[in-house]
């Protein structure tokens, strides 16, 4: 269970402008020493308190500081004020009253800084002021309005602080020496919980102090100086104003409506409050002998935060409803711990659940139960509770007179069955926002309410013996009675009918007179519940009067039918294995029912008759009733099967063939997709397609069926075959030449001229001259394709290489390449020009040089190539030479 804490730590936040102080809190005291005749000596002791963060920009406590010194009969400053003060000590506390079980508290350290000085003051009636000044307050305080401007801070630094003492007159007793504040610590409080802080002050004196919260002051000015240690400017004169405090937060409740301080001890207690930082002023008055000498007082900062228990015990602190001997015990503590329950009747119980759970209690009284969590350990944890045992309070409450122009009478109707116990207090709220005044102490309370409306009525009862229960009702105040009645309806001519009519607000029925008009074919007319047989169409108001005289009507409206008319839809053809939404159209409001003729089984209901009619043919009858009367209307349905699509068969064509597609099944037809077939629109078509299709053909019938059906059917198209017969080569004359197909899984070579085998992939030509062969190839399918090879027969192997070439782009020697005869790998081809520099390398069979270098045209010259290869021999060829280029 989390919970907020707060950390006191004395703080009263200032700030130059050139460095922020720090300083968190001061007290201002006075001893008196020694008097002569004309003058008195006091010792004036000025603690302050400052955080212990350091750095460049951070004020330390001044070495020295000022003390003003003020005549309190006109306010003026003595000789010599103001006075420098000397720093006599400074000392550092840390950690203080940290609760053990908190989980990681945070860190508490804080400067106490302490000056003193010997001020000597000429006797007089009234006595003086010694002040000290400083700037300013942190910005961000919870209770107080920020008065400081960022953009002008020169002018409006904020709110700062003012610590003074005042010195006794002749008017008073010049020998008093001020109380001071006992402690000098900071404390670790657990927030929104209970909170307790002894902020006693002594005397030495013996005198009597009270405590007040009291209004802190403001004031001082920005330290303009680059030294963290100088002294903050003089205080001016009094009087002092009180800083601005924020709503809800006053001077005299800093910390809330929850928290306070014992007037007689000093002790801060109660709620403490949400997480901020929080300005509070503790004022100590001095009386002797009844008389008040003088006001003490210390400012100081609060500031809250968040912190963690180890342990957290937690219930409901009563239980006090009296409902029975049983009682539900609830446990809201730190869950996985031991809970050790004394229930305050003799009996205990251990456990390690936090579930609720339940205790039967032997006798009525009054029970204080314990529980402690972890009662063993040193952060062990406590809760009590009183439980009131009285059984059964139960609370109830009786209202009439809802009119707004009548007086609300409410009766008591609580009891208790305990034979030691009574009903002592009744507190009536009758729900009137309007005012304060809607509540009573009497058991059987009046009220008038202002006007119509709705309200919220709640009776809080209490017994002797403390258990406390409520009721809550909610009413309706009208200027006329709610009357609700029969609604309109329909009535057969030979039937009769019973109104009703009621009355009722918040659930309460009010008592009144019905009386029915007109006076036709009515009986009963002056009861809530008439009987009417009306022959024609009648509306019957009904006028209800309550026994405070408001009045309200409502009208039913009869409409008398003597036959009924409904109708439902032409007789139809419809396809078999349909569910039909069959729709009657009655020319009222009447109960409807579906009959099949003509075996008379009901087979729905209302005005909609869902149902798949049986083939070949179904007729079904509507009937509408009302009372007795009745009429109806009957359709007759034939049953069509739909048509039967039948697209044909999938079937396999080769790529560029056509196909005849023919559907079956109905009367018209269409096929998709569109752009492949030659007739769409009839059952028979030719289709072209150049991949593999599925034709969907959509049939429908003129039997009386509407009913679209569709089949598809799918057309395999078989790739378009390539055939490869090898490139157009040169081979050497008189040598036999192996010819490679590719392109299919079956090959015929034509003319079959010089050929070893015609239909192997791989033939052996024996021919010796100049020759082109054809190849078919075919697939698994039977598909087909073409293609040609070129063999040209030279001697070889060798390398043949032209001494010219014109790359001019009229398709006649536009490319300068080797012809390689016999020739098995091209090693490399090069060309170069004159300089040596190379115009052109490739290795690629048949590969030539276009007369272009850089993208640009070479120039007209000559240039020489160097060629190498291997044949078929295995052996190196390389032939070098030059080549014309012209253009």
């Amino acid at each position: 269970m989390r919970r907020r804490i707060f950390l006191l730590l004395f703080i009263l936040s200032c700030g130059f402008i050139s460095r922020a102080s720090h300083i968190i809190g001061g007290e201002m005291s006075y001893k008196y020493l020694s008097m002569t005749t004309d003058q008195v000596k006091y010792l004036v002791t000025l603690k302050l308190y400052r955080v212990c963060d350091e750095g460049p920009t951070l004020a330390e406590l001044p070495n020295n500081l000022y003390y003003s010194v003020f005549d309190k009969s006109n306010n003026s400053p003595i000789t010599g004020s103001p006075f420098l003060v000397p720093q006599i000590s400074k000392e550092t506390k840390s950690s203080a009253q940290a609760d053990p079980c908190i989980v990681n508290p945070p860190k508490i350290c804080f400067q106490v800084g302490t000056y003193e000085t010997i001020i000597t003051v000429p006797i007089n009636a009234a006595g003086y002021t010694v002040s000290f000044q400083s700037c300013c307050r942190d910005y961000s305080m919870t209770n107080i309005i920020d008065t400081h401007r960022a953009n002008d801070e020169a002018n409006y630094p904020g709110n700062g602080a003012t610590y003074f003492t005042e010195l006794p007159g002749s008017s008073g007793i010049l020998t008093n020496s001020s109380p001071t504040f006992s402690k000098d610590e900071a404390i670790l409080v657990c927030a929104n919980k209970k909170f307790s802080y002894d902020f006693t002050a002594t005397d030495p004196d013996g005198d009597s102090i009270v405590y007040v919260f009291c209004a802190a002051y403001g004031g001082g000015k920005p330290t303009n100086t680059g030294d963290k240690y100088a002294p903050p400017p003089a205080a001016v004169a009094p009087p002092y104003a009180t800083v601005p405090y924020k709503s809800p937060f006053t001077g005299g409740a800093p910390l809330g409506a929850d928290a306070y301080i014992v007037s007689n001890s000093g002790i801060i207690t109660g709620i403490a409050p949400d997480p901020g930082k929080y300005v509070v002023t503790v004022c100590a008055y001095e009386y002797r002998n009844g008389v008040l000498l003088g006001i003490h007082r210390k400012d100081f900062h609060m500031i809250v935060t968040t912190c963690v228990r180890v342990v957290e015990a937690a219930m409901p602190d009563k239980y006090d409803d009296c409902t029975g001997f049983t009682i539900t015990f609830l446990n809201n503590s730190t869950e996985g711990k031991t809970y050790d329950w004394d229930f305050g009747d003799g009996t205990t119980y251990t456990t390690k659940s936090t579930d609720a759970f339940q205790h039967t209690y032997a006798a009525e009284g009054v029970y204080n139960v314990t529980m402690w969590v972890d009662k063993t350990s040193n952060c062990g944890a406590m809760a009590t509770a009183v439980v009131h045992v009285y059984p059964k309070l139960t609370p109830d409450m009786r209202i009439t007179g809802f009119c707004s122009n009548t007086i609300t009478n409410f009766t008591n109707t609580s009891t208790t069955t305990s034979a030691t116990d009574a009903i002592s207090t009744y507190r009536w709220d009758f729900g009137d926002t309007g005012t304060s005044a809607d509540t009573s102490w009497s058991s059987n309370p009046s009220y008038k309410y202002p006007g119509p409306g709705n309200y919220t009525v709640i009776l809080n009862i209490t017994t002797k013996n403390g258990c406390v229960r409520s009721d809550t009702s909610t009413i309706t105040i009208y200027d006329k009675p709610p009357v609700t009645t029969t609604p309109d309806t329909l009535l057969c001519i030979r039937n009769s009918l019973q109104l009703s009519a009621t009355s009722e607000s918040g659930g309460n029925t009010i008592n009144g007179v019905y009386t029915w008009t007109p006076d036709y074919n009515i009986t009963n007319a002056n009861t809530a519940t008439p009987t009417v047989y009306p022959k024609v169409d009648t509306a019957y108001t009904v006028t209800f009067s309550d026994g405070t005289g408001c009045q309200n009507s409502a009208t039913v409206k009869i409409d008398v039918r003597d036959s009924l008319y409904v109708r439902t839809i032409a007789d139809s053809t419809v396809c078999t294995g349909d569910t039909l939404h069959i729709r009657a159209f009655p020319d009222g409001n009447y109960p409807l029912a579906w009959y099949a003729l003509p075996a008379g089984n009901l087979v729905g209901d209302g005005a909609i008759l869902n149902i798949v009619p049986p083939a070949p043919a179904a007729t079904y009858t509507v009937v509408a009733a009302l009372g007795d009367c009745s009429g109806y209307d009957t359709m007759n349905l034939k049953i069509v099967d739909p048509p039967i699509a039948n697209a044909g068969l999938d079937t396999t064509i080769c790529y560029g063939d056509q196909v005849t597609l023919q559907a079956s099944g109905g009367s018209f037809y269409q096929w998709t997709p569109t752009f492949t077939l030659a007739t769409p629109t009839k059952a028979t078509t030719i289709a072209k397609p150049t991949d593999t299709t599925q034709y969907i053909v959509t049939v429908t019938d003129n039997k009386g069926c509407p009913k679209p059906v569709k089949d598809t059917v799918q057309i395999n198209v078989v790739p378009q075959v390539h055939a490869f017969a090898g490139n157009d080569t040169i081979a050497i004359l008189n040598q036999p030449f192996t010819l490679h197909a590719a392109g299919g899984v079956r090959y015929v070579w034509t003319p079959a001229e010089g050929l070893d085998n015609p239909t192997i992939d791989s033939p052996t030509t024996t021919i010796n001259h100049d020759f082109t062969y054809t190849l078919t190839a075919y697939t698994t399918e039977g598909c087909s394709g073409t293609d040609d090879i070129k063999i040209r027969f030279i001697a070889g192997p060798d390398i043949y290489v032209p001494t010219g070439f014109s790359p001019n782009g009229d398709g006649q020697n536009d490319i300068f390449r080797p012809l390689p005869v016999g020739i098995t790998q091209l090693e490399f081809f090069r060309v170069f020009d004159r300089w040596g520099k190379m115009m052109y390398s490739t290795t690629e069979y048949l590969q030539g040089w276009d007369g272009n270098f850089d993208g640009q045209p070479a120039a007209i010259g000559t240039y020489v190539w160097v060629v190498q290869g291997r044949n078929v021999n295995n052996e190196t060829v390389i032939r070098k030479g030059t080549v014309t280029l012209i253009r």
